[in-house]
């Protein structure tokens, strides 16, 4: 694979400045201050002669060498003292951050095995400070820091599914549905502050010229007055050589197109790099740019010669937004719009950071609304075909992607992929719906698009790794987690003899042949999200249940009117969790960088977690509290490389029934 251009020491003097350097593009002014070609921007604001070094010796007698080469010192007598100390002063401040951090865990921890309670100096003191502002307005844009802290709106979801609570003393607290489990209310305080040994960078968008960040921040909407052509042509001067775009796409159909099929490596590699890259005169505009540079963003994050939540994808990701709002997501759509943004919501995930779950979320929404209304230009009929062939038929006539394509007259390929991607739509929706508790955007009942045949998926699904669940899981999908949606969001409680039926269902579900020989990373991320499929969908079916009866029959659940749904919520999540172990013994670094699998992996700990404090005298198989111990020591180990697995970690409290950290993984 070709070496990332991104992952390379910088000068001292550039510290603060992250500059990306591109080959066969022509380099920006920021970019030749960097390399010494001309003066820098303080000696050329002064009119002064300059050495071209970094920093060069006129900065530095000046004592403002920390801004050289790109920066400047603003008007104002003394601003140079000022602005030359500030980078001392910010590693300064993040050195005596850790450490206050790690003093707060020795303390926390050392407190812990003496009481339950919270040490008082780690109690917020609302007296406290009082001569400091609050913390939200003495903090600047720190991304890293706000992504810490849960939004209001995550911790306010609707309480229709509900995930449990295990507090010190073994009580118990059923709570609405969340992103992530982690997230319920009242879980805050058993979270580990600094469990991640990785701090996530932030990119420094200043090397970006200012319209670019214009157009970033105005999403999805556009600035006013900025000629566009421009902009999209600046924003292609920073693609990276046309060898990694197709190193970095291969990586993410390799490692990521088990999860879903939205674009193909036909759609990447033979048609979309080609155009953009003017190997043909195929025409293309701003959402295929955007397509093409969420997907190398994207490739960068599961890159696994790259560090986890690397600065290369961030830089994809920003003009992939700037790029998305050169053309408007909602009066010139197209379905490369909706892959975009569903795209989007991808990135958003894997990003590590928490404060983007909400984003990834809106992103998806977005894309199924636009999903229902995509139009076609008035030039369609003057284009070529070979224009219209691009992408799946970008610009073609489809007025609603929920309807099947055979009323508009397509057929063949063209009818299977706006089969393929509308069920792959649609399955992202409904699971975001169950993890989420909130009502799927796309409704069951006015769904006409027809089920690709086993015919079809031989016939046009070649041509790059297997893609998705295929046509098993989408008829999976459609004949019980469509029924599970509804029957769990719904505002009036399914009846349990309806919940009893759908289990059936789902069991009686074939299960798909698998290739345990084959070992290639795309085809054992596809057997290992398959052999789960059902478990999942009966550990979803049953949460709400199986949360009913530990709360009304405590002492025995198996007494309760819901026992069945204790006995399948739990072998369900043992299965999930023994699936999830397997798959990160043989692939850690891709496992660990997919947030979706760690939070489902997390809402099965919490149900084994909880019959291992409340149901120690059950004779279950595999025993709840050994179970529960792997489980603790897998996310633990992940921990050390994956945000999300980090951030689902809960803290141990020293008690008799107190898990052990000492087995292995």
């Amino acid at each position: 694979m070709a070496p990332s251009p991104y992952d390379r020491p910088y000068s001292a003097g550039a510290a603060n400045t992250i500059t990306f350097e591109l080959e066969g593009r022509t380099p920006s002014k920021a970019s030749k201050r960097i390399r010494g070609e001309i003066a820098c921007a303080e000696c050329r604001r002064l009119k002064i002669r300059c050495d071209k070094t970094v920093p060069c010796s006129t900065c530095v007698k000046r004592g403002c060498g920390a801004l050289c080469p790109n920066g400047t010192i603003p008007p104002g007598e003394g601003n140079r003292f000022v602005l030359a100390a500030t980078d001392h002063l910010r590693q300064k401040l993040a050195r005596m951050e850790a450490r206050m951090h790690s003093l707060e865990d020795a303390l926390s921890i050392l407190h812990g095995t003496e009481s339950g309670k919270s040490h008082p100096l780690l109690v917020a003191q609302e007296t406290e400070d009082d001569d400091y502002p609050p913390e939200e307005e003495q903090s600047t844009l720190n991304l890293k820091a706000i992504s810490e802290e849960p939004s209001q709106q995550e911790s306010s979801l609707v309480d229709a599914l509900g995930s449990l609570h295990i507090d010190g003393e073994g009580a118990s607290r059923f709570f609405g549905p969340s992103g992530g489990a982690e997230k319920a209310k009242g879980m805050e305080a058993q979270l580990l502050p600094t469990i991640a040994p990785f701090a996530l960078r932030e990119l420094d968008p200043s090397y970006l010229p200012p319209e670019i960040n214009q157009f970033f921040n105005a999403f999805p909407f556009a600035p006013l007055g900025i000629p566009r052509t421009s902009v999209q042509e600046t924003i292609e001067s920073f693609l990276p050589p046309m060898e990694r775009a197709i190193a970095l796409c291969e990586t993410f159909l390799e490692h990521l197109s088990w999860m879903f099929h939205i674009v193909s490596q036909r759609q990447l590699i033979d048609e979309l790099i080609p155009a953009i890259y003017k190997q043909t005169r195929i025409a293309y505009g701003p959402h295929e740019l955007a397509l093409l540079l969420i997907t190398l963003g994207i490739g960068a994050l599961v890159d696994l010669e790259l560090q986890p939540y690397n600065l290369e994808a961030q830089h994809y990701y920003r003009l992939a937004r700037a790029a998305l709002s050169l053309q408007s997501v909602l009066t010139e759509p197209s379905i490369v719009t909706i892959k975009t943004l569903h795209l989007m919501s991808i990135y958003n995930g894997l990003s590590g950071k928490e404060s983007n779950m909400e984003a990834s979320y809106g992103f998806l929404d977005m894309a199924s609304q636009v999903a229902l209304r995509i139009r076609t230009p008035a030039d369609l009929n003057d284009r070529p075909d070979c224009v219209r062939d691009i992408l799946e038929l970008p610009f073609r006539l489809l007025t609603k992607t929920d309807i099947d394509p055979s009323m508009w007259r397509f057929e063949g390929r063209e009818a299977y992929e706006r089969r393929i991607y509308f069920w792959n739509l649609l399955l992202a929706v409904l699971w975001q719906a169950l993890v989420t508790g909130r009502p799927p955007s796309i409704l069951s009942v006015y769904i006409d698009c027809k089920l690709p045949t086993e015919q079809e998926e031989y016939e046009f699904g070649g041509g790059g790794p297997p893609t998705g669940l295929g046509v098993w899981g989408h008829r999976a999908n459609e004949e019980c987690l469509l029924p599970i949606v509804r029957a769990t969001l719904a505002v009036k409680a399914p009846s349990y003899d309806k919940i009893l039926h759908l289990d059936r269902k789902i069991r009686n579900l074939g299960q798909p042949r698998a290739n345990p020989v084959d070992e290639r990373t795309a085809i054992s991320m596809k057997n290992f999200i398959r052999s789960h499929y059902r478990d999942l969908m009966l550990l979803f079916l049953h949460r709400a249940f199986f949360a009913q009866a530990m709360i009304e029959h405590a002492a025995d659940p198996m007494k309760s009117p819901y026992a069945h749904s204790v006995l399948a919520a739990y072998q369900g999540a043992c299965n999930v969790l023994d699936d999830t172990l397997n798959q990160f013994t043989k692939k850690p670094l891709l496992v660990a960088r997919v947030w979706r699998i760690w939070s489902l992996a997390f809402s099965a700990a919490v149900v084994v977690g909880t019959l291992a404090i409340r149901g120690i005298n059950l004779n279950l198989e595999p025993p709840p509290l050994k179970q529960f111990q792997i489980a603790c020591n897998m996310f633990r180990t992940a921990a050390e490389t994956s945000s999300r697995a980090a951030r689902a970690l809960v803290r141990f409290l020293s008690s008799p029934q107190s898990v052990s950290t000492n087995s292995p993984l």
